[in-house]
């Protein structure tokens, strides 16, 4: 089964980031950089032993599942390296290091994959008071990069092969106009047609106090 419909498997991925926010809510100086959250994030989902467990590369190397900064083609007709999710899920099987899978040489990125998989971007604001305009522009960044890869694979008629998930862990207060913020993010996402079948927006409030 494809990672991106594996539902087992993102209902984990979920609890663990719920778990996650819950200590950094009580240990509040856990996370202090976007650095700091991709790194606790990858701490837990490597706690899941379907992304955990080791296995051989198409071309026989063993690795895990999760990875962090794996450039993205934008489209199909180049070899644009032009989008860099935090975290990227891929079975390993469907991963070469040595050429592609064509027998031609590696792209710049110095792998090939194959059939999608699940892929992260993160936001951490520590803005004591409000998510930030910066942050929220950069949210918007995010969301047109993820709309970038899943048009591709959509374009290839392979879309269900892909998902994503766009995680925010704020400082600030859950306040009404943070609630604001929030439902504009998620109208940005279903503007895009990145509804919870193909993209899932989680945010938590981790505060300060």
């Amino acid at each position: 089964m494809p990672l991106a419909t594996n539902n087992q498997l993102k209902n984990q991925i979920e609890l663990k980031i719920g778990e996650l926010a819950n200590f950094a809510t009580v240990n509040k100086a856990l996370i202090l950089t976007e650095t700091d959250l991709q790194c606790q994030i990858y701490k837990k989902l490597s706690e899941i032993e379907d992304l955990n467990t080791f296995s051989n590369t198409n071309d026989g190397f063993l690795t895990n599942k999760i990875h962090t900064e794996i450039s993205w083609f934008s489209d199909n007709n180049t070899d644009r390296l032009s989008i860099r999710p935090n975290i990227t899920l891929l079975e390993p099987e469907n991963l070469r290091i040595t050429s592609r899978f064509n027998g031609t040489p590696l792209p710049s990125k110095g792998l090939h994959s194959v059939d999608g998989g699940i892929i992260m971007e993160l936001k951490f604001d520590r803005n004591l008071k409000t998510i930030s305009e910066k942050n929220f522009q950069g949210i918007v960044k995010d969301i047109q990069s993820i709309e970038t890869i899943h048009n591709r694979f959509d374009n290839n008629r392979i879309g269900y092969q892909i998902y994503s998930y766009l995680i925010l862990f704020s400082k600030a207060p859950n306040s009404e106009s943070n609630m604001q913020k929030i439902r504009r993010i998620q109208q940005e996402l279903n503007i895009r047609g990145l509804n919870d079948s193909k993209c899932k927006f989680i945010y938590h409030f981790i505060g300060v106090v």
